[in-house]
């Protein structure tokens, strides 16, 4: 159904975890560039605090790839990536971006022709004080282990100026709906995963829903 990973050259590189950011990034690349192609890639981890996590991240990501391509957006290849470090402990030993990004240079050495990488980071994030500190150590996993020289890959941040609530905007209810950003799902029903209100990432969600009211708080239950 997608691009044929082995006989595509790239142009750019777009981790997916299921979440509203890096949806949000997948979909403003494919749509301000459809002539040309990219490798979405996403890691599955298994650790101490991932539970149903894993499951559901897996779930949406499916969906939303399946979305995109069945709306037209169709210039992509996906590769399904996974790392099970449970044995080290309940809390993980490193931060999931920099698994992210080592698997990303792994696919880097594998396909040398990209020339971009894209990180799913918002203008809220750079609120934190720490979080330049914090990209800058992933960029230098991203350099490290691929090979790769700064002049030869450019990491690029396609919503560093949107606010979470600008970034929600940009999607459809549709997609939207699809994605998943909780920590700590819980079974709500038979066979049905909820957010649990209580993790970063829902409490950042449910405070945008509670300064905006213009969105529609039924597709983030």
């Amino acid at each position: 159904m997608f691009l044929d990973y082995d006989a595509t050259n790239f142009d750019g590189l777009i981790p997916l975890s299921g979440g509203i950011d890096s949806t949000a990034v997948l979909l403003k690349v494919l749509k301000e560039n459809p002539d040309k192609n990219y490798l979405v890639y996403r890691v599955d981890m298994v650790h101490g605090t991932s539970g149903h996590r894993t499951t559901r991240e897996a779930m949406a990501t499916e969906k939303i790839l399946a979305w995109l391509f069945n709306n037209g957006y169709q210039n992509f290849a996906y590769k399904a990536l996974r790392i099970d470090y449970s044995t080290l402990g309940m809390t993980p030993p490193v931060w999931d971006s920099e698994v992210v990004n080592f698997f990303g240079a792994m696919i880097l050495q594998a396909k040398p022709e990209i020339k971009t990488f894209y990180d799913g980071a918002i203008a809220d994030d750079f609120f934190d004080p720490d979080f330049q500190n914090r990209l800058n150590k992933i960029a230098d996993i991203l350099y490290l282990h691929s090979g790769k020289r700064r002049e030869d890959l450019e990491i690029k941040f396609p919503l560093k100026s949107l606010s979470k609530y600008e970034v929600i905007k940009t999607i459809s209810a549709e997609l939207l709906q699809l994605t998943w950003s909780c920590r700590y799902p819980k079974i709500v029903a038979a066979w049905t995963y909820g957010r649990c209100h209580e993790c970063p990432q829902c409490k950042v969600i449910d405070l945008v829903l509670k300064e905006n009211l213009d969105l529609d708080s039924k597709i983030f239950s």
